[in-house]
């Protein structure tokens, strides 16, 4: 578990989003610990203040406008490319079996798992596209090329395959994930888009294609023709 990357996505149509959550979750932690600080000055019998109160409005701000840029940019994506529905990784079961403080920091406090698929799951219904939760067992480890399992490895965002497949960690268990749904194989993938959050929108980071925007009218376009999308959140 990890804030490293919010969001990894990949689609039927080819393509894959990664939003990466670094700089995003060491401003969180960053007002975390001050919140911390502040709490330890407190006189004995106290356990808030009104600076203390504004920071901790001030963080979850930060954190639901982030949430909301970021499912909003992923549907207007999906829409565009004619995806009907969403598959995203159920982490209910990786968050008990690997609780600790600091997944507990960035899957409840920081990201919220569940409040991220109540919104990703309202906004998509605006597009008409559908979102199911599913288990994602073993996707972290099957190696989306050959199907291995036993002999795969992960360092840091870096998955490896003895078969010599080596790509994005995040990516691969989303592509693997989207392929045990979808019942497929889905094929060859563009170089993925990378996103980062600026305080604003999510942009597209050096190095990765350049795509026109994605906002189109959505009474124009139909998502009916069964492209499917998963989204893995980390």
């Amino acid at each position: 578990m990890g804030a490293n990357n919010l969001v990894a996505c990949t689609t039927t149509t080819g393509q894959q989003y990664l939003y990466e959550g670094r700089d995003l979750f060491a401003r969180f932690r960053e007002t975390t610990e001050e919140i911390a600080r502040l709490q330890s000055k407190l006189r004995e019998g106290r356990y808030s203040s009104h600076r203390i109160r504004r920071l901790y409005r001030k963080r979850t701000r930060r954190r639901d406008h982030a949430q909301d840029a970021l499912v909003r940019d992923l549907m207007e994506r999906l829409y565009a490319e004619g995806v009907a529905t969403v598959y995203v990784g159920d982490l209910t079961d990786v968050l008990s079996t690997h609780w600790c403080a600091e997944v507990n920091e960035k899957t409840h406090q920081f990201w919220a798992f569940r409040a991220f698929i109540e919104r990703l799951s309202h906004t998509a219904e605006e597009y008409g596209i559908t979102v199911e939760v599913r288990s994602e067992a073993n996707t972290t480890r099957t190696c989306p090329v050959c199907g291995e399992q036993d002999d795969t490895d992960r360092d840091g965002d870096v998955f490896r395959c003895l078969c010599g497949h080596e790509a994005h960690a995040d990516l691969c268990a989303s592509r693997t994930f989207l392929e045990q749904q979808a019942g497929k194989e889905v094929g060859s993938m563009a170089r993925p888009v990378r996103l980062k959050w600026d305080d604003h929108c999510w942009s597209e980071m050096p190095h990765s294609p350049e795509r026109a925007s994605p906002n189109e009218e959505r009474t124009t376009r139909s998502t009916g023709n069964g492209k499917l999308a998963s989204v893995g959140a980390a």
